[in-house]
């Protein structure tokens, strides 16, 4: 089972942030996001730029099912989310 330490976070292609993708079944994927303009934390305050891991408190999390029909697939997401809410998540795949 995959745990928020298992993710490697990199920069976020689109802005001052941080980002990790995995597939966690199947053409399942979640990607955990945290920065500007994101439902977001970081020590900063809301929605500010982040770049370290460590100086984030809640994240924004996606959730894409891929195996869905492509018209019914579309991104589940969800804001201000901590390590132990992506762990739970994580551990119902």
């Amino acid at each position: 089972m995959k745990t928020f330490n298992d993710l490697k976070f990199k920069k976020h292609p689109l802005g001052n942030g941080i980002q990790a993708k995995i597939e966690i079944t199947p053409n399942i994927f979640i990607s955990i996001i945290a920065g500007e303009g994101f439902y977001s934390t970081s020590k900063d305050g809301s929605k500010k730029p982040v770049t370290k891991v460590e100086d984030v408190i809640s994240f924004e999390v996606g959730i894409i099912d891929e195996n869905l029909p492509e018209d019914d697939q579309k991104w589940e997401v969800v804001g201000w989310q901590s390590r132990n809410d992506i762990d739970a998540l994580l551990s119902n795949y």
